[in-house]
């Protein structure tokens, strides 16, 4: 197979983040903090209004927010990149000319991967899905790899089969040179690598694929309908998300950043008045976000009801 050589960006060590306001350098200064960003009411003059009677606040998260649920991220401190320095993500082009690519890839259905589907059932008995501590999951015999996939010894990925696209098998597509594609299954419905189309592919944006033109639109809509920006568990290391953010902060919009760690060019983001100032125009914290965003939503709550 031919791999991608395709540069993936920031996986060393991003320079520390400068904590804005000063006070945010703990759990309770930094909920306090992101409190009044999210509460306070819009004063500086966005290049473009949203045109809203109440502030509204975009979000932007990325695999941070999935860490608590025992899921790496890439570049936090047990990150996929920061644990393993010869993990290569798979490409788009890759998944979709590599029958072996997406085995790797697929991992838990049921009808064609009896081997995986007898660990799912002993995870479900034992409890180890129940819990969204990594420990606890461990305990109990559910064990995951710096990047979050498990491995089964006993089956390997070479050995997994995926159901070929129905849409395709009904109605299989025409190729490039105009012909019909053939696309095939073996006796028990899986996907035949004699196939020339029909590839199952999940619904996700993978490495070197474009995002579709209408998300895209959606997101640049979002920022601009918004009247400030919070940024959750992101390190803003892709171009798709730095540029949301460099968008909201063309559009003199606040923006808020709760990351472990580093972020990919916060010191073009905040100001030196946002940096002296007491969190409402600009916040940054390195905290565990979920720690910190159920303690925030209850401050909020409370400034609701006092200022009724």
């Amino acid at each position: 197979m031919q791999y991608t050589f395709m540069r993936i960006p920031y996986t060393g060590p991003l320079p520390p983040p400068v904590i804005v306001p000063k006070q945010a350098n703990t759990p309770t200064g930094a909920v306090a903090a992101i409190t009044r960003f999210l509460s306070a009411p819009t004063t500086r003059q966005l290049s473009k209004p949203s045109g809203g009677v109440k502030a509204k606040t975009v979000l932007l998260t990325g695999a941070g927010v999935s860490v608590a649920s025992g899921l790496a991220d890439y570049r936090g401190r047990a990150g996929t990149y920061t644990l393993n320095k010869t993990y290569r993500p798979i490409y788009y082009n890759e998944f979709i000319t590599s029958h072996e690519t997406r085995k790797r890839f697929q991992k838990h259905l049921r009808d064609l991967n009896p081997e995986w589907a007898g660990f799912l059932d002993e995870m479900l008995d034992a409890g180890a899905l129940e819990t969204e501590n990594p420990e606890e999951r461990r305990m109990k015999g559910l064990r995951t790899n710096p990047d979050g996939d498990v491995d089964l010894p006993s089956a390997p990925y070479t050995t997994f089969r995926y159901p070929a696209c129905p849409t395709c098998l009904a109605d299989p597509p025409l190729l490039p040179n105009g012909s019909r594609a053939r696309v095939e299954t073996d006796c028990d419905g899986a996907w035949s690598p004699r196939s020339t189309a029909g590839v199952l592919k999940p619904a996700v944006i993978m490495f070197g694929e474009s995002i579709a033109a209408d998300v895209r639109t959606a997101a640049e809509d979002a920022v601009d309908s918004a009247d400030r920006m919070l940024v959750v568990g992101s390190s803003l290391a892709t171009y798709s998300a730095w540029r949301l953010v460099k968008k909201a902060k063309e559009r003199n919009m606040p923006i808020g950043v709760i990351n472990l760690g580093g972020v990919r060019g916060e010191e073009d983001l905040f100001t030196e008045d946002v940096i002296k100032g007491d969190g409402s125009l600009g916040v940054r914290c390195s905290e565990r976000a979920d720690q910190i965003l159920p303690l925030v939503a209850l401050g909020l709550a409370a400034h609701k009801v006092s200022n009724q």
